[in-house]
């Protein structure tokens, strides 16, 4: 890519050559902090070459090398749905699927956050498994590399590290449809502590989502117990980074010429916000914020967005009632809400994003009415603090189905059906329709159902995933009638608390290092 800055480019030479897959397109893959991350970190390492693939790269982005070239695959998935993708990448590149069938050739591994979520329906297509963090394994592998004549050598030198997952070592035991247990290594998960190396942009290119911003990440983890949300249990503890551990980044966002791009769960609750935003002005650097956390916002931070000019913010209301809303773990009342577009749009916000998901436990009818409430509420606020103005500021609404994601506090819980899931958004997209200055957007519900099959999924899903790989997106619908398997028993069941999960061999919530474990 001839507008490429940053590319690193190596002699393959004598060293482990890995290829780092993102799944999906250049464009999504480039906006990925945590391929930016483990591009640094693997080529960092002088015994170490890496090189891009993106679906749309049959060839590498830095010296057009084939796939099968490198010595490791190492596939970087933080969506569902890209695990389909991840086949299909295989399968062109004439790549066995299964790790079984693969005696010689390229190591196929898989890092990120889905992988991390739960790796059990792809589970038999990789060799490797990295559960948690990556940056720390990067030396593990090249150390197991140099040292090892075969691949069983090299997965019997890894199978102790933090973090590794050797599929073909720990293996579901099935009684019927059912897990009825596990046998083999019960593998840890990896943890950067303390996080004083945060990722950041390494490779500046327009052909990205987040063109005009140099991202940065300023904590990792967060503070909050959300029912729905996985981000406190794959990442934990939170773990703001230090002031000092982040001049080095805000010189290389300055010397970018570029928007700083602040990445955290939580920006309100660094400790040293004040700090980092005095410190980012004194560059004269402009931010582009992540969502700001309802109930948290500040008065420096309000005078910070106000003088960086930032004209648009995204909150997470998540829902339009208090007492749904707190009994997803988030005790912020539609009064502070109001209260928080108030003050953000005095201090010169114009145009506010909102996220509203439909199909949580519990939800009436009357709690999507008040989604419609509340943001005619904000409308209304938009409408009075901008008397005067020239331009009333847009809302903007993203309304999407819960999936019952793995290691979330929902992760037993049933899903909503497809249907009645869109429904529910379309009444919400009627009832704001004669509002000005308001729009919606949505992910098809029928998305979300895969999604929720595959995240909820076993090894038994990987036939299914194949066959899917193999067809355009506009038959995977048929794909699945065919399928002896009934889908709606991974995306839509409720699972009872004596069930054993397909992930339940490793916990999120537990550091501890690796050790053998009897069947459970």
């Amino acid at each position: 890519m001839s507008d490429e800055k940053g590319v690193i480019r190596k002699d393959p030479g004598g060293k482990l050559n890995i290829a780092l897959v993102y799944p999906n397109t250049y464009f999504v893959g480039m906006s990925n902090l945590g391929l930016h991350t483990m591009y640094r970190v693997l080529n960092a390492d002088p015994a170490i070459l890496c090189e891009r693939f993106f679906t749309d790269f049959d060839r590498s982005v830095e010296a057009s090398r084939p796939l099968r070239d490198f010595h490791i695959i190492a596939f970087s998935v933080s969506y569902e749905l890209d695990w389909i993708n991840m086949i299909s990448i295989l399968l062109k590149n004439s790549i066995p699927v299964r790790s079984r069938d693969r005696k010689h050739g390229p190591i196929v591994l898989a890092g990120g956050s889905a992988a991390t979520i739960n790796p059990e329906p792809v589970a038999d297509a990789l060799d490797i498994c990295f559960l948690g963090e990556g940056e720390p394994l990067a030396s593990a592998l090249s150390e197991a590399f140099s040292r090892s004549t075969d691949r069983e050598m090299l997965l019997d030198r890894l199978q102790d590290v933090q973090g590794i997952y050797i599929p073909e070592r720990t293996r579901p035991v099935y009684e019927d449809e059912n897990i009825g247990g596990f046998t083999g290594i019960k593998p840890g998960i990896s943890l950067m502590e303390p996080f004083d190396a945060p990722g950041h942009t390494v490779i500046l290119t327009d052909k990205t989502a987040f063109q005009d911003m140099f991202l940065a990440e300023i904590a990792r983890g967060c503070p909050y117990h959300c029912k729905f949300c996985t981000a406190r249990e794959i990442y934990a503890p939170f773990r703001p980074v230090e002031m000092r551990h982040l001049q080095d980044v805000f010189d290389k966002a300055s010397s970018s010429g570029r928007k700083l791009g602040l990445v955290s769960t939580s920006l309100n609750n660094h400790p040293q916000l004040s700090e980092i935003l005095s410190d980012i002005s004194a560059r004269g650097i402009r931010i582009a914020p992540p969502s700001l956390r309802l109930g948290m916002i500040s008065k420096d931070l309000l005078d910070y967005l106000k003088e960086s000019k930032v004209s648009g913010v995204t909150l997470a209301p998540e829902v339009g009632s208090d007492n749904l809303r707190s009994s997803l773990g988030k005790a912020v009342s539609n009064e502070t809400v109001l209260e928080d577009v108030t003050a953000l749009v005095s201090s010169g916000i114009r145009d506010i994003k909102l996220y509203f998901m439909v199909g949580l436990p519990g939800e009436e009818q009357s709690d999507i009415e008040a989604v419609i409430d509340l943001t005619k509420r904000i409308r209304q606020v938009f409408i009075h603090v901008s008397k005067g103005n020239k331009r009333i500021g847009k809302i903007s609404l993203s309304v999407n189905t819960m999936v019952p994601k793995p290691h979330s506090r929902y992760e037993r819980a049933g899903m909503i059906d497809p249907g009645e899931a869109k429904k529910r958004i379309r009444r919400i997209i009627k009832g704001l329709s004669p509002q000005s200055n308001v729009s919606v957007s949505f992910e098809g519900p029928k998305w979300a159902y895969l999604q929720a099959m595959i995240a909820r999924g076993d090894r038994q899903l990987l036939d299914v995933l194949i066959e899917m790989a193999g067809r355009d997106p506009s038959q995977w619908q048929e794909v699945l009638k065919q399928w002896p398997r009934n889908p709606d028993y991974y995306a839509v069941r409720a699972r009872g608390r004596e069930e054993i999960l397909p992930w339940s061999f490793y916990s999120l919530y537990s550091r501890s290092s690796c050790r053998s474990m009897e069947e459970i």
